[in-house]
């Protein structure tokens, strides 16, 4: 669209200068009519503003946006309608946003971690508003010179509600759209899951996810190549973060997690020992525990003044040893040979193996240099129903050994560290394992990891 001039008004608003521009139109710092303040005035490109359909969906999402109210979300003052002109006012932010921060490279990974959590709580707040963002990327993640403040913009403009589906367009940026939108399906909060693990994988990094030469490849790889490695762009980085990023993105969206909050504080445990809200509960919880085992165990040992001698303990039935794995425990039990006894060894292929929580289906993901496999994933249904038919256009096999049959799905996709990487999806028949699900990738193709790796490994 053509620039405004400064000086200019819209809506009463005197233009300043411009702070940003895209497909949809300008943004400007602009004088307010009334108030001795300056806010950010997004005026919409003419060709958009000119179709009806878009009019009305403007005004119905610019309505909702101006309902949320959170410290993470830049606030919307009003919208409406100049001549030919949308036009919508918002709060300014005197900062960056985060792809300005990225253009000279990767964060330090606290910092990195720190802005996607901002980001969670404000996207978590919108979509228990019923607003879907549908574009989350660095470039709407604004972060604020005055104590570094981070606030999510650009929501619901021209988007579809939650659970819409985009009718002949895709508003997501592409190298940060879930493979849901890119095929033009329905869609909910767990696209903007995958958009903000896509954009922790570029903070962390400074690598746009999934980065090819051309955009059919890049179409490609993110409809079906594994996801992206933090650790093998930035060896520093802990090899934990890799299986943050992998749920956060995985093709499946009932694979990734429920909320960006719970995405946050997985990518600040792996950090290892980010206090984050979880994270506290927790530690909160073992420390009183370990305080109140500490006082019986010294009153146990010397007795209290005036006793004989330590008082005998009451007869209680045996309880059974704590698994160190906790409440993923059934799922090691289902495989013992293939994964380790306890998170701090290493399984069969010398990966290191660490729990992915979630109430409905917890996994148990190894990743490591092994050069057959390097990433692998156990995930099992906690009320032990059988596991539901893999969903994917791979070649499909069926397999059998004295240990039990089931179904695989063989894919070989490409990948921009490896080359040709094969995947590979196992279903169980068998009812001690048929609520679980078995991913792999490795070799350089999915029948190779079929026909060699899979008849010999230990289940």
């Amino acid at each position: 669209m053509r620039e405004l001039r400064p000086g200019s008004e819209v809506a009463g608003y005197r233009i300043g200068r411009r702070l940003g521009a895209g497909g949809m139109g300008a943004v400007y710092l602009a004088q307010h009519p009334r108030l001795p303040r300056h806010d950010a005035l997004k005026v919409l490109a003419r060709a958009r503003s000119a179709d009806p359909r878009f009019r009305e969906r403007f005004r119905r999402e610019a309505k909702l946006a101006s309902r949320l109210d959170h410290p993470n979300l830049v606030a919307i003052y009003g919208s409406g309608e100049d001549g030919e002109l949308l036009w919508i006012a918002m709060q300014f932010v005197d900062g960056q946003d985060a792809s300005e921060l990225v253009r000279a490279g990767g964060l330090p990974a606290e910092r990195a971690i720190t802005i996607a959590t901002g980001a969670a709580r404000g996207l978590d707040a919108a979509h228990a508003a019923g607003l879907l963002h549908r574009d989350v990327k660095p470039a709407n993640i604004l972060v604020a010179h005055a104590g570094e403040h981070v606030l999510v913009t650009d929501f619901g403009i021209a988007k579809e509600e939650v659970g819409g589906t985009a009718t002949g367009m895709m508003p997501a940026t592409l190298a940060y759209a879930a493979p849901e939108q890119i095929r033009g399906g329905t869609v909910d909060r767990r696209a903007d899951v995958y958009g903000l693990g896509a954009t922790l994988y570029h903070l962390l990094t400074g690598q746009v996810p999934f980065r090819r030469e051309t955009t059919a490849a890049m179409l490609h790889a993110q409809l079906s190549a594994p996801p992206p490695r933090p650790s093998r762009a930035v060896p520093t980085l802990p090899v934990a973060l890799d299986a943050v990023i992998a749920r956060a993105m995985a093709k499946d969206p009932a694979e990734r997690y429920a909320s960006c909050g719970e995405l946050a504080e997985a990518a600040g445990a792996a950090l290892g020992g980010r206090s984050f809200r979880r994270i506290r509960r927790v530690r909160t919880a073992v420390a009183a525990a370990v305080g109140a085992a500490t006082v019986v165990a010294t009153v146990a040992a010397f007795g209290l003044p005036g006793d004989a001698g330590p008082p005998s303990p009451p007869a209680t039935a045996a309880q059974p040893p704590v698994s160190p794995w906790g409440s993923a425990d059934f799922i090691v039990s289902a495989f013992p040979a293939m994964l380790p006894p306890a998170p701090t060894a290493r399984n069969y292929l010398d990966l290191t193996c660490k729990t992915v929580d979630d109430a409905a289906v917890p996994a148990v993901v190894c990743t490591g240099e092994n050069p057959d496999v390097w990433w692998l994933m156990v995930k099992c249904r906690t009320d032990r129903a059988a596991y539901p038919p893999i969903a994917t256009d791979g070649e499909t096999r069926t397999w059998t050994r004295p240990s039990g049959s089931g179904s695989a799905v063989l894919r070989t996709d490409p990948d921009q560290y490896r080359g040709l990487v094969g995947k590979l999806d196992i279903r169980f028949d068998s009812p001690d394992r048929n609520f679980c699900a078995l991913q792999a990738f490795g070799m350089t193709g999915g029948a190779e990891l079929f026909d060699q790796w899979w008849p010999a490994t230990p289940i």
